[in-house]
Protein backbone atom coordinates (compact mmCIF):
# COMPACT_ATOMS: atom_id res chain seq x y z
CA UNK A 1 0.00 0.00 0.00
CA UNK A 2 2.92 2.25 0.96
CA UNK A 3 4.56 1.89 -2.66
CA UNK A 4 1.10 2.63 -4.56
CA UNK A 5 0.84 5.68 -2.60
CA UNK A 6 4.32 6.52 -3.43
CA UNK A 7 3.78 5.84 -7.03
CA UNK A 8 0.70 7.91 -7.64
CA UNK A 9 1.45 10.63 -4.87
CA UNK A 10 1.14 13.37 -7.63
CA UNK A 11 -1.97 12.41 -8.73
CA UNK A 12 -3.23 12.64 -4.61
CA UNK A 13 -1.26 15.84 -4.56
CA UNK A 14 -3.15 17.37 -7.54
CA UNK A 15 -6.54 15.89 -6.23
CA UNK A 16 -5.53 17.99 -2.43
CA UNK A 17 -4.30 21.35 -4.18
CA UNK A 18 -7.47 21.39 -6.37
CA UNK A 19 -10.03 20.34 -3.55
CA UNK A 20 -8.25 23.48 -1.05
CA UNK A 21 -7.96 26.02 -3.98
CA UNK A 22 -11.73 26.25 -4.56
CA UNK A 23 -14.89 27.85 -3.68
CA UNK A 24 -14.94 28.61 -0.55
CA UNK A 25 -10.77 28.61 -0.06
CA UNK A 26 -8.60 31.07 -1.66
CA UNK A 27 -7.17 30.21 -4.57
CA UNK A 28 -3.70 29.53 -3.46
CA UNK A 29 -2.62 27.13 -5.87
CA UNK A 30 -4.70 27.31 -8.60
CA UNK A 31 -1.68 28.01 -10.95
CA UNK A 32 -0.68 24.68 -10.50
CA UNK A 33 -3.04 22.76 -9.01
CA UNK A 34 -3.39 20.23 -11.80
CA UNK A 35 0.09 20.14 -13.24
CA UNK A 36 1.18 16.92 -10.45
CA UNK A 37 -1.68 14.94 -12.19
CA UNK A 38 -0.23 16.24 -15.47
CA UNK A 39 3.32 15.48 -15.05
CA UNK A 40 1.98 11.84 -13.95
CA UNK A 41 0.81 11.40 -17.02
CA UNK A 42 3.55 12.92 -19.27
CA UNK A 43 5.49 10.25 -17.76
CA UNK A 44 3.00 7.32 -17.52
CA UNK A 45 2.19 4.54 -20.94
CA UNK A 46 -0.34 2.42 -19.24
CA UNK A 47 -3.46 3.85 -20.46
CA UNK A 48 -5.25 2.29 -17.70
CA UNK A 49 -2.61 4.00 -15.35
CA UNK A 50 -3.16 6.95 -16.74
CA UNK A 51 -6.85 6.27 -16.03
CA UNK A 52 -6.83 5.44 -12.86
CA UNK A 53 -4.54 8.47 -11.66
CA UNK A 54 -7.22 10.57 -13.02
CA UNK A 55 -10.07 9.25 -11.43
CA UNK A 56 -8.17 9.00 -8.28
CA UNK A 57 -7.37 13.07 -8.25
CA UNK A 58 -10.89 13.59 -9.47
CA UNK A 59 -12.11 11.59 -6.66
CA UNK A 60 -9.97 13.33 -4.00
CA UNK A 61 -11.44 16.82 -5.25
CA UNK A 62 -14.55 15.75 -4.73
CA UNK A 63 -14.25 14.65 -1.46
CA UNK A 64 -12.83 18.22 -0.53
CA UNK A 65 -15.02 20.52 -1.99
CA UNK A 66 -18.42 18.75 -2.57
CA UNK A 67 -18.38 16.79 0.83
CA UNK A 68 -21.73 19.19 1.20
CA UNK A 69 -23.64 16.18 -0.85
CA UNK A 70 -23.71 14.05 1.81
CA UNK A 71 -25.71 16.68 4.52
CA UNK A 72 -28.22 17.55 1.12
CA UNK A 73 -29.23 14.07 0.37
CA UNK A 74 -30.41 14.03 4.48
CA UNK A 75 -32.02 17.39 4.43
CA UNK A 76 -33.67 17.38 0.71
CA UNK A 77 -33.98 13.25 0.94
CA UNK A 78 -34.91 13.24 4.47
CA UNK A 79 -32.49 9.87 4.59
CA UNK A 80 -29.87 8.36 7.22
CA UNK A 81 -26.61 10.31 7.24
CA UNK A 82 -25.71 6.66 6.57
CA UNK A 83 -27.16 6.71 3.12
CA UNK A 84 -26.10 10.29 2.56
CA UNK A 85 -22.24 9.42 2.77
CA UNK A 86 -23.01 6.33 0.61
CA UNK A 87 -24.81 9.32 -1.80
CA UNK A 88 -21.24 11.53 -1.19
CA UNK A 89 -19.16 8.40 -2.31
CA UNK A 90 -20.80 7.83 -5.39
CA UNK A 91 -20.48 11.05 -6.35
CA UNK A 92 -17.11 11.00 -5.76
CA UNK A 93 -17.04 8.10 -7.72
CA UNK A 94 -18.49 9.12 -11.14
CA UNK A 95 -18.64 13.07 -10.83
CA UNK A 96 -15.97 14.35 -12.97
CA UNK A 97 -15.23 11.18 -14.86
CA UNK A 98 -13.90 13.71 -17.69
CA UNK A 99 -10.51 13.96 -16.02
CA UNK A 100 -9.59 9.92 -16.79
CA UNK A 101 -11.41 9.87 -20.12
CA UNK A 102 -8.91 13.20 -20.55
CA UNK A 103 -6.33 11.78 -19.43
CA UNK A 104 -6.20 8.55 -21.72
CA UNK A 105 -7.70 10.36 -24.99
CA UNK A 106 -4.79 13.16 -24.80
CA UNK A 107 -1.92 9.93 -24.42
CA UNK A 108 -3.50 7.99 -27.33
CA UNK A 109 -3.74 11.38 -29.12
CA UNK A 110 -0.06 12.10 -28.17
CA UNK A 111 0.79 8.23 -29.94
CA UNK A 112 -1.02 8.66 -32.70
CA UNK A 113 -0.15 11.85 -34.40
CA UNK A 114 3.38 11.18 -32.72
CA UNK A 115 3.48 14.48 -31.17
CA UNK A 116 6.70 16.19 -29.46
CA UNK A 117 6.85 16.85 -26.29
CA UNK A 118 6.15 20.16 -26.25
CA UNK A 119 3.04 19.70 -29.07
CA UNK A 120 1.60 16.95 -26.72
CA UNK A 121 1.92 19.13 -23.67
CA UNK A 122 0.22 22.38 -25.22
CA UNK A 123 -2.43 19.96 -26.58
CA UNK A 124 -2.98 18.99 -22.65
CA UNK A 125 -5.34 21.75 -21.98
CA UNK A 126 -7.28 21.95 -24.45
CA UNK A 127 -8.47 18.10 -24.98
CA UNK A 128 -8.89 18.94 -20.77
CA UNK A 129 -11.49 21.48 -21.05
CA UNK A 130 -12.73 20.02 -24.84
CA UNK A 131 -13.83 16.88 -22.45
CA UNK A 132 -14.90 19.25 -19.44
CA UNK A 133 -17.07 20.80 -21.42
CA UNK A 134 -18.92 18.03 -23.34
CA UNK A 135 -19.26 15.88 -20.09
CA UNK A 136 -22.89 16.34 -18.43
CA UNK A 137 -22.38 17.99 -15.08
CA UNK A 138 -24.88 17.79 -11.74
CA UNK A 139 -22.65 20.95 -10.80
CA UNK A 140 -21.17 23.12 -13.45
CA UNK A 141 -17.83 23.97 -11.89
CA UNK A 142 -14.33 25.00 -13.24
CA UNK A 143 -11.11 27.10 -12.83
CA UNK A 144 -12.57 30.16 -14.00
CA UNK A 145 -14.73 31.29 -11.12
CA UNK A 146 -12.26 31.32 -8.20
CA UNK A 147 -10.97 34.49 -10.13
CA UNK A 148 -14.02 36.24 -9.34
CA UNK A 149 -14.37 34.66 -5.52
CA UNK A 150 -10.90 36.20 -5.65
CA UNK A 151 -11.14 39.63 -6.97
CA UNK A 152 -8.61 38.98 -9.20
CA UNK A 153 -9.28 41.28 -12.39
CA UNK A 154 -8.78 38.83 -15.04
CA UNK A 155 -12.36 38.30 -14.57
CA UNK A 156 -13.41 41.45 -16.08
CA UNK A 157 -12.43 39.64 -19.61
CA UNK A 158 -15.37 37.42 -19.68
CA UNK A 159 -17.41 39.30 -21.34
CA UNK A 160 -15.21 38.17 -24.23
CA UNK A 161 -14.01 34.83 -23.25
CA UNK A 162 -16.40 33.88 -20.41
CA UNK A 163 -15.55 32.30 -17.43
CA UNK A 164 -15.12 29.27 -19.37
CA UNK A 165 -12.07 30.99 -21.19
CA UNK A 166 -10.57 31.69 -17.91
CA UNK A 167 -10.51 28.63 -16.75
CA UNK A 168 -9.33 27.03 -20.36
CA UNK A 169 -6.16 30.05 -19.71
CA UNK A 170 -6.09 29.17 -16.16
CA UNK A 171 -4.91 25.43 -17.09
CA UNK A 172 -2.77 26.43 -19.97
CA UNK A 173 -0.60 28.45 -17.33
CA UNK A 174 -0.52 24.92 -15.31
CA UNK A 175 0.87 23.80 -18.21
CA UNK A 176 3.34 26.20 -18.49
CA UNK A 177 4.51 24.86 -14.86
CA UNK A 178 4.48 21.50 -16.05
CA UNK A 179 7.12 22.60 -19.02
CA UNK A 180 8.88 24.60 -15.97
CA UNK A 181 9.21 21.71 -14.28
CA UNK A 182 10.30 19.46 -17.09
CA UNK A 183 13.16 22.10 -18.44
CA UNK A 184 14.33 23.34 -15.01
CA UNK A 185 17.96 22.73 -14.43
CA UNK A 186 19.82 23.84 -10.86
CA UNK A 187 21.36 26.86 -12.74
CA UNK A 188 18.77 28.29 -14.17
CA UNK A 189 15.28 28.51 -11.97
CA UNK A 190 14.75 31.82 -13.75
CA UNK A 191 13.52 29.99 -17.19
CA UNK A 192 11.57 30.81 -19.62
CA UNK A 193 8.15 29.17 -19.17
CA UNK A 194 8.37 30.02 -15.44
CA UNK A 195 8.45 34.04 -16.29
CA UNK A 196 6.08 32.92 -19.03
CA UNK A 197 3.68 31.55 -16.56
CA UNK A 198 4.03 34.38 -14.01
CA UNK A 199 3.67 36.79 -17.15
CA UNK A 200 0.50 35.41 -18.37
CA UNK A 201 -0.91 35.77 -15.27
CA UNK A 202 0.45 39.45 -14.64
CA UNK A 203 -0.80 39.98 -18.08
CA UNK A 204 -4.77 38.73 -17.75
CA UNK A 205 -5.06 40.75 -14.71
CA UNK A 206 -3.38 43.97 -16.64
CA UNK A 207 -6.37 43.40 -19.26
CA UNK A 208 -8.84 43.12 -17.15
CA UNK A 209 -8.00 45.94 -15.65
CA UNK A 210 -8.32 48.02 -19.05
CA UNK A 211 -10.89 46.12 -19.80
CA UNK A 212 -12.81 47.73 -17.19
CA UNK A 213 -12.17 50.82 -17.85
CA UNK A 214 -13.54 50.76 -21.36
CA UNK A 215 -17.12 50.01 -19.99
CA UNK A 216 -19.84 52.45 -20.31
CA UNK A 217 -21.72 54.26 -17.49
CA UNK A 218 -25.83 53.02 -17.15
CA UNK A 219 -28.44 55.32 -17.92
CA UNK A 220 -31.07 53.76 -15.98
CA UNK A 221 -31.66 52.98 -12.28
CA UNK A 222 -34.21 51.08 -10.34
CA UNK A 223 -34.55 50.21 -6.49
CA UNK A 224 -35.83 46.60 -5.88
CA UNK A 225 -36.66 45.34 -2.07
CA UNK A 226 -35.19 41.54 -1.43
CA UNK A 227 -36.84 39.64 1.15
CA UNK A 228 -34.55 36.70 2.78
CA UNK A 229 -37.49 35.16 5.23
CA UNK A 230 -35.22 32.02 6.60
CA UNK A 231 -37.74 29.45 6.43
CA UNK A 232 -36.50 26.09 7.98
CA UNK A 233 -36.66 23.02 5.53
CA UNK A 234 -39.03 21.39 7.80
CA UNK A 235 -41.17 24.27 8.03
CA UNK A 236 -40.91 24.38 4.24
CA UNK A 237 -41.80 20.96 3.08
CA UNK A 238 -44.80 20.91 5.33
CA UNK A 239 -45.90 24.71 3.82
CA UNK A 240 -45.21 23.55 0.05
CA UNK A 241 -48.04 20.34 0.79
CA UNK A 242 -50.39 22.71 2.16
CA UNK A 243 -49.89 20.65 5.51
CA UNK A 244 -49.08 23.93 7.85
CA UNK A 245 -46.98 27.09 8.82
CA UNK A 246 -48.60 28.36 5.10
CA UNK A 247 -49.94 31.24 6.86
CA UNK A 248 -47.20 31.62 8.94
CA UNK A 249 -44.68 31.71 6.21
CA UNK A 250 -46.62 34.48 4.55
CA UNK A 251 -47.12 36.51 7.93
CA UNK A 252 -43.05 36.66 7.99
CA UNK A 253 -42.78 37.79 3.81
CA UNK A 254 -45.45 40.21 4.70
CA UNK A 255 -44.26 41.44 8.16
CA UNK A 256 -40.63 42.35 6.72
CA UNK A 257 -41.84 42.95 3.49
CA UNK A 258 -43.60 45.90 4.72
CA UNK A 259 -41.03 46.65 7.66
CA UNK A 260 -38.54 47.18 4.25
CA UNK A 261 -40.89 48.89 2.15
CA UNK A 262 -41.69 51.29 5.26
CA UNK A 263 -37.40 51.90 5.31
CA UNK A 264 -37.56 52.82 1.61
CA UNK A 265 -40.62 53.88 0.22
CA UNK A 266 -39.18 54.35 -3.15
CA UNK A 267 -38.90 51.01 -4.04
CA UNK A 268 -39.99 49.72 -7.42
CA UNK A 269 -40.09 45.85 -7.38
CA UNK A 270 -40.27 43.60 -4.42
CA UNK A 271 -38.48 40.43 -5.09
CA UNK A 272 -39.48 37.33 -2.87
CA UNK A 273 -37.08 33.83 -3.41
CA UNK A 274 -37.47 30.72 -5.03
CA UNK A 275 -40.86 28.72 -4.05
CA UNK A 276 -41.57 31.74 -1.06
CA UNK A 277 -44.95 32.09 -1.59
CA UNK A 278 -46.37 28.42 -0.34
CA UNK A 279 -49.65 28.25 -1.24
CA UNK A 280 -49.87 26.65 -5.06
CA UNK A 281 -51.33 28.46 -7.77
CA UNK A 282 -54.10 27.45 -9.96
CA UNK A 283 -55.82 29.14 -13.09
CA UNK A 284 -57.93 31.66 -12.49
CA UNK A 285 -58.60 30.84 -8.51
CA UNK A 286 -57.35 33.16 -5.82
CA UNK A 287 -56.64 31.50 -2.66
CA UNK A 288 -56.41 33.18 0.75
CA UNK A 289 -52.37 33.95 0.52
CA UNK A 290 -52.94 35.39 -3.00
CA UNK A 291 -55.72 38.09 -1.75
CA UNK A 292 -53.05 38.84 0.98
CA UNK A 293 -50.33 39.79 -1.79
CA UNK A 294 -52.60 41.30 -3.72
CA UNK A 295 -53.86 43.32 -0.71
CA UNK A 296 -50.29 44.40 -0.06
CA UNK A 297 -49.39 45.31 -3.84
CA UNK A 298 -52.43 47.61 -3.99
CA UNK A 299 -51.56 49.58 -0.79
CA UNK A 300 -48.38 50.67 -1.96
CA UNK A 301 -49.03 50.68 -5.57
CA UNK A 302 -46.27 47.69 -6.32
CA UNK A 303 -45.18 45.16 -8.16
CA UNK A 304 -44.09 41.77 -6.44
CA UNK A 305 -42.06 38.70 -8.20
CA UNK A 306 -41.77 35.62 -6.45
CA UNK A 307 -41.26 32.28 -6.58
CA UNK A 308 -43.89 30.15 -5.89
CA UNK A 309 -45.19 26.64 -6.88
CA UNK A 310 -48.16 26.77 -9.84
CA UNK A 311 -50.44 24.62 -11.70
CA UNK A 312 -51.00 25.46 -15.42
CA UNK A 313 -53.82 23.81 -15.47
CA UNK A 314 -56.08 21.84 -12.74
CA UNK A 315 -54.76 18.10 -13.34
CA UNK A 316 -51.80 18.96 -14.89
CA UNK A 317 -47.65 19.40 -12.95
CA UNK A 318 -46.82 21.76 -10.82
CA UNK A 319 -44.26 24.27 -12.04
CA UNK A 320 -41.51 25.97 -10.15
CA UNK A 321 -42.09 29.22 -11.21
CA UNK A 322 -41.21 32.88 -10.92
CA UNK A 323 -44.41 34.52 -10.97
CA UNK A 324 -45.01 38.77 -11.57
CA UNK A 325 -48.02 40.26 -9.71
CA UNK A 326 -49.88 43.76 -9.33
CA UNK A 327 -52.80 43.79 -7.47
CA UNK A 328 -55.16 40.69 -7.86
CA UNK A 329 -53.34 39.69 -11.17
CA UNK A 330 -50.44 37.70 -12.19
CA UNK A 331 -48.81 39.58 -15.16
CA UNK A 332 -46.00 36.77 -15.89
CA UNK A 333 -45.48 33.42 -15.01
CA UNK A 334 -42.31 32.27 -15.96
CA UNK A 335 -41.78 27.83 -15.59
CA UNK A 336 -38.39 26.71 -14.04
CA UNK A 337 -36.80 25.21 -17.55
CA UNK A 338 -33.24 23.59 -16.38
CA UNK A 339 -34.23 21.06 -13.43
CA UNK A 340 -31.99 19.41 -10.63
CA UNK A 341 -31.60 15.90 -11.34
CA UNK A 342 -32.97 13.89 -8.15
CA UNK A 343 -33.82 16.75 -6.52
CA UNK A 344 -36.64 18.37 -9.19
CA UNK A 345 -37.39 14.97 -11.53
CA UNK A 346 -35.88 11.52 -11.67
CA UNK A 347 -34.02 10.84 -14.43
CA UNK A 348 -35.60 8.18 -17.06
CA UNK A 349 -39.17 8.33 -15.17
CA UNK A 350 -41.03 9.08 -18.35
CA UNK A 351 -39.47 5.99 -19.35
CA UNK A 352 -40.11 3.77 -16.38
CA UNK A 353 -42.97 5.78 -14.28
CA UNK A 354 -43.20 2.55 -11.18
CA UNK A 355 -39.57 4.36 -10.25
CA UNK A 356 -41.83 7.56 -8.67
CA UNK A 357 -43.01 4.92 -6.37
CA UNK A 358 -39.54 4.39 -5.15
CA UNK A 359 -38.19 7.12 -4.89
CA UNK A 360 -41.48 9.38 -3.26
CA UNK A 361 -38.66 12.07 -2.05
CA UNK A 362 -38.03 13.33 -5.65
CA UNK A 363 -40.17 16.07 -6.58
CA UNK A 364 -41.84 15.64 -10.50
CA UNK A 365 -42.11 19.50 -11.27
CA UNK A 366 -42.88 20.22 -14.85
CA UNK A 367 -40.52 21.41 -17.25
CA UNK A 368 -40.68 25.51 -18.64
CA UNK A 369 -39.60 25.60 -22.52
CA UNK A 370 -36.78 26.95 -21.84
CA UNK A 371 -35.19 31.12 -21.83
CA UNK A 372 -37.70 33.58 -21.75
CA UNK A 373 -37.49 37.72 -20.52
CA UNK A 374 -40.96 39.56 -19.27
CA UNK A 375 -41.43 43.32 -18.85
CA UNK A 376 -41.63 44.68 -14.57
CA UNK A 377 -42.78 47.91 -14.61
CA UNK A 378 -39.18 49.71 -15.20
CA UNK A 379 -36.95 47.11 -16.44
CA UNK A 380 -37.19 44.07 -18.56
CA UNK A 381 -35.93 41.00 -16.42
CA UNK A 382 -34.70 37.80 -17.34
CA UNK A 383 -35.41 35.35 -14.97
CA UNK A 384 -33.40 32.77 -13.64
CA UNK A 385 -34.38 30.10 -11.01
CA UNK A 386 -31.56 28.70 -8.53
CA UNK A 387 -29.42 25.91 -10.57
CA UNK A 388 -30.28 28.00 -14.07
CA UNK A 389 -27.84 30.54 -13.23
CA UNK A 390 -24.85 27.88 -13.12
CA UNK A 391 -25.73 27.79 -17.01
CA UNK A 392 -23.54 30.14 -19.00
CA UNK A 393 -25.60 29.68 -22.52
CA UNK A 394 -28.85 29.58 -20.56
CA UNK A 395 -27.78 33.55 -19.74
CA UNK A 396 -26.18 33.91 -23.21
CA UNK A 397 -30.17 33.25 -24.36
CA UNK A 398 -31.59 36.07 -22.00
CA UNK A 399 -29.12 38.50 -23.11
CA UNK A 400 -30.05 37.92 -26.93
CA UNK A 401 -33.88 38.20 -25.74
CA UNK A 402 -33.30 41.97 -24.27
CA UNK A 403 -33.17 41.41 -20.65
CA UNK A 404 -31.91 44.16 -19.04
CA UNK A 405 -31.20 42.75 -15.39
CA UNK A 406 -30.97 39.27 -14.29
CA UNK A 407 -33.23 38.23 -11.77
CA UNK A 408 -32.08 35.24 -9.33
CA UNK A 409 -34.47 33.40 -6.94
CA UNK A 410 -32.58 30.90 -4.87
CA UNK A 411 -33.70 28.46 -2.11
CA UNK A 412 -29.88 27.11 -0.42
CA UNK A 413 -31.39 25.66 2.83
CA UNK A 414 -30.95 21.96 2.09
CA UNK A 415 -26.61 22.17 1.30
CA UNK A 416 -25.25 23.61 4.80
CA UNK A 417 -22.71 25.66 5.31
CA UNK A 418 -20.43 27.62 4.06
CA UNK A 419 -19.11 25.62 1.07
CA UNK A 420 -22.05 25.60 -1.05
CA UNK A 421 -23.85 28.93 -0.84
CA UNK A 422 -20.32 30.35 -1.73
CA UNK A 423 -19.46 28.12 -4.72
CA UNK A 424 -23.34 28.83 -6.06
CA UNK A 425 -23.27 32.57 -5.33
CA UNK A 426 -20.32 33.08 -7.07
CA UNK A 427 -20.91 30.71 -10.03
CA UNK A 428 -24.17 32.18 -10.50
CA UNK A 429 -23.06 36.36 -10.44
CA UNK A 430 -20.75 35.10 -12.87
CA UNK A 431 -23.37 35.44 -15.61
CA UNK A 432 -23.52 39.03 -14.47
CA UNK A 433 -20.30 39.69 -16.10
CA UNK A 434 -20.16 37.34 -19.10
CA UNK A 435 -23.20 39.42 -20.20
CA UNK A 436 -23.12 43.02 -18.28
CA UNK A 437 -25.91 42.79 -17.03
CA UNK A 438 -26.49 43.76 -13.10
CA UNK A 439 -28.11 40.75 -11.39
CA UNK A 440 -30.26 40.87 -8.23
CA UNK A 441 -30.21 37.56 -6.51
CA UNK A 442 -32.36 36.58 -3.59
CA UNK A 443 -32.33 33.31 -1.28
CA UNK A 444 -34.45 31.78 1.46
CA UNK A 445 -31.20 31.52 3.97
CA UNK A 446 -28.74 33.79 2.32
CA UNK A 447 -26.59 34.33 0.45
CA UNK A 448 -28.78 37.06 -0.93
CA UNK A 449 -26.91 40.48 -2.98
CA UNK A 450 -26.35 41.92 -5.86
CA UNK A 451 -24.12 42.78 -8.98
CA UNK A 452 -23.50 45.19 -11.30
CA UNK A 453 -22.19 44.92 -14.61
CA UNK A 454 -19.29 46.27 -13.85
CA UNK A 455 -18.26 43.56 -11.56
CA UNK A 456 -19.19 45.52 -8.37
CA UNK A 457 -20.37 43.09 -5.83
CA UNK A 458 -22.75 45.15 -3.33
CA UNK A 459 -23.30 44.14 0.25
CA UNK A 460 -23.97 39.98 1.06
CA UNK A 461 -27.04 39.76 3.23
CA UNK A 462 -26.44 37.27 6.59
CA UNK A 463 -26.74 33.74 6.93
CA UNK A 464 -29.51 31.90 8.60
CA UNK A 465 -31.32 35.00 9.21
CA UNK A 466 -34.33 37.30 8.50
CA UNK A 467 -33.51 40.13 6.36
CA UNK A 468 -34.65 42.46 4.15
CA UNK A 469 -32.38 44.77 2.03
CA UNK A 470 -32.94 47.16 -0.81
CA UNK A 471 -30.65 47.94 -3.30
CA UNK A 472 -30.09 50.40 -6.14
CA UNK A 473 -29.24 48.77 -9.36
CA UNK A 474 -28.22 50.70 -12.46
CA UNK A 475 -28.66 49.61 -16.15
CA UNK A 476 -28.68 50.10 -19.43
CA UNK A 477 -32.07 50.82 -21.19
CA UNK A 478 -30.19 49.62 -24.31
CA UNK A 479 -27.72 46.87 -23.32
CA UNK A 480 -25.13 46.79 -25.42
CA UNK A 481 -24.17 42.78 -26.42
CA UNK A 482 -21.17 40.85 -25.65
CA UNK A 483 -19.31 39.30 -27.98
CA UNK A 484 -19.12 35.93 -25.38
CA UNK A 485 -23.13 35.99 -26.32
CA UNK A 486 -22.18 34.18 -29.24
CA UNK A 487 -19.28 32.09 -28.55
CA UNK A 488 -20.91 30.25 -25.54
CA UNK A 489 -22.68 27.95 -27.41
CA UNK A 490 -19.51 26.82 -29.75
CA UNK A 491 -16.54 26.31 -27.66
CA UNK A 492 -16.26 22.66 -28.54
CA UNK A 493 -15.57 23.98 -32.25
CA UNK A 494 -13.29 26.42 -30.80
CA UNK A 495 -11.28 23.94 -28.98
CA UNK A 496 -10.76 21.58 -32.05
CA UNK A 497 -9.94 24.03 -34.00
CA UNK A 498 -7.02 25.10 -31.51
CA UNK A 499 -5.88 21.46 -31.35
CA UNK A 500 -5.90 21.37 -34.94
CA UNK A 501 -3.40 24.35 -35.31
CA UNK A 502 -1.48 22.63 -32.69
CA UNK A 503 -1.08 19.80 -34.72
CA UNK A 504 -0.78 21.05 -37.86
CA UNK A 505 2.05 23.27 -36.07
CA UNK A 506 4.32 20.60 -34.48
CA UNK A 507 4.11 19.06 -38.03
CA UNK A 508 5.61 21.63 -39.91
CA UNK A 509 8.04 22.14 -37.30
CA UNK A 510 9.52 18.35 -37.38
CA UNK A 511 8.61 17.84 -41.02
CA UNK A 512 11.12 14.72 -40.98
CA UNK A 513 9.61 13.67 -37.90
CA UNK A 514 6.12 12.18 -39.42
Amino acid sequence: MKAKIKYYSLPILSGFLIGTSYIPFPPWALLFCIAPLWLFWNRETSYKKIFFAGWLTQFILNGIGFHWIAHTATQYGQLPMAVGVVILLLFCILAHLYYPIAGVLWKWLSCKLQLSELASLLLLPFVFVFCERLYPFIFYWHFGYPWLWAGLPGYQLTDIIGFFGLNTLTLFINVLFVLFWLRRSPKQWLHPYLIAAVGSFVAINLLGLWRASLLPPPDQKTKILMVQANIGNYQKIQAAFGVRYVGETVDRYLDLTRRGLDQHPDTELILWPETAFPETLYPNSFGRQRRRLAELSDEFGIQILTGAYEKKQYRGQVYNTMVLMEGNQILHSYPKSILLAFGEYLPFAQYYPKAKKWFPMVSDFGRGPGPETFQTRHFKAGPQICYEGLFDTFSTDLQKKGAQIFVNITNDSWFGYPFEPYQHLYMTLARSIENRRPMVRVTNTGISTAILANGDILEHSPREQEWYGAYDIPFHSTPPATFYANLSDKWPLVLLVIMALIVIGDRFARPGKH
